[in-house]
């Protein structure tokens, strides 16, 4: 059993997360769980799962906010490996635009993860609260993302569920904003090709769907979608019916259109990054560093044409664009299953287009 507290070091230096070993032979090996209460004020609920719960908190001593999630080991069973793979994956990172592990307590029954609380809601409510919404806010927004995406793939770290709900924003104290990527319920590190069906169908990338092996780059696929999507307030690929049949027949086929009127006043360098980052040919497709260096990104080529009512009014149209009252990433989510055949292949993947499940194929 591992346990991690953050070490605060010298101002501006980094910070570390240090860990030591403690037997399990009873449950009062462990560190009780009152050690959170005595540190931490715990408030209202924020956010729940199948899994865990997660609150607000307080830190007694310095009076800072943190989010406190709660896993419950119980309810867990038999799918302690997402669990374990989240946590070792926050472990390792440090990124001004990913949410960060605090600290870390296990217990015989609950795992406590005391994250960096962020206020702002996510990306949706980023953009429908904004009293002016332009090219230029939707290029800073794909700039946070692509540097978090950056850092992680520089790491064999792909995230496998990059979606707007879980790109959530950071005001700093000056007022100025950024986004913040969390939920790595399904973050792996990539050491070969990756079989596993996972995601969440809207902004699932086409070598997922066809079971042909996948890498970092289905993270980017997802980024092209949420990027076409800050633009114009609805996906790419989308099924009339609301057939994910018909929807995997679009991403597999890829076929980018930027339909009239909605896309008239947007620049062409915006279409033409969304291009490169929905290429159906993995090699083909633009990486994170890629997207960084695109003039689109780096400012040279971006508006400030206001476009918040067109994409606002998509966006209630086409997703449940409703201020939310979960401000924090919450755990892994399991609802409702479907299943679809697909030509040979059997999916089972969620109903609801907000939630995320793992598939491992025999």
């Amino acid at each position: 059993i591992f346990v991690s507290i953050l070490c605060h070091t010298i101002p501006g230096s980094t910070l570390e997360v240090k860990r030591w070993r403690m037997s399990p032979l009873n449950g009062n090996r462990y560190p009780p769980a009152v050690n959170i209460l005595e540190k931490y004020k715990i408030g209202k609920v924020i956010g729940d799962g199948n899994f865990a719960v997660v609150k607000d908190c307080v830190e007694r001593s310095t009076g800072k906010e943190f989010a406190l999630k709660i896993i419950d080991k119980a309810k867990c069973s038999g799918k302690e490996h997402l669990i374990e793979s989240e946590v070792a994956v926050l472990r390792r990172v440090k990124h001004p635009n990913i949410i960060m592990l605090i600290e870390e307590v296990d217990t015989p029954t609950e795992l406590y993860l005391v994250m960096e609380l962020v206020k702002g809601g996510d990306l949706f409510d980023a953009i429908t609260s904004s009293a002016k919404y332009t090219e230029r806010d939707a290029s800073i927004m794909v700039y946070n993302l692509a540097g978090a995406l950056k850092y992680l793939h520089s790491m064999s770290i792909v995230h496998r569920d990059i979606k707007p709900e879980n790109l959530l924003v950071f005001e700093y104290p000056d007022g100025t904003k950024s986004l913040k990527l969390g939920d790595f319920g399904l973050a792996t590190v990539v050491e070969g090709p990756l079989y596993t069906v996972c995601g969440t169908p809207t902004y699932v990338a086409p070598e997922i769907i066809a079971e042909s092996g996948y890498g970092l780059k289905v993270d980017i696929w997802a980024a092209g979608v949420i990027t076409y999507i800050l633009l114009c307030g609805f996906p790419p690929f989308r099924s009339d019916n609301n057939l994910q049949e018909d929807l995997f027949d679009q991403i597999l086929l890829g076929r980018l259109d930027f339909p009239s009127p909605y896309w008239d006043n947007i620049t062409d360098s915006a279409k033409e990054l969304i291009g490169k980052m929905l290429q159906v040919n993995v090699e083909a497709r633009y990486t994170a560093q890629d997207v960084l260096s695109h003039p689109w990104v780096t400012d040279d080529a971006v508006t400030d044409n206001n476009m918040k009512t067109e994409v606002t009014g998509k966006l209630k149209t086409h997703f449940n664009a409703a201020p939310k009252e979960n401000d924090t990433a919450a755990g892994v989510t399991v609802i409702m299953v479907s299943t679809l055949l697909l030509g040979n292949l059997f999916f089972i993947l969620l109903a609801k287009t907000d939630d995320i499940i793992e598939i491992n194929f025999q």
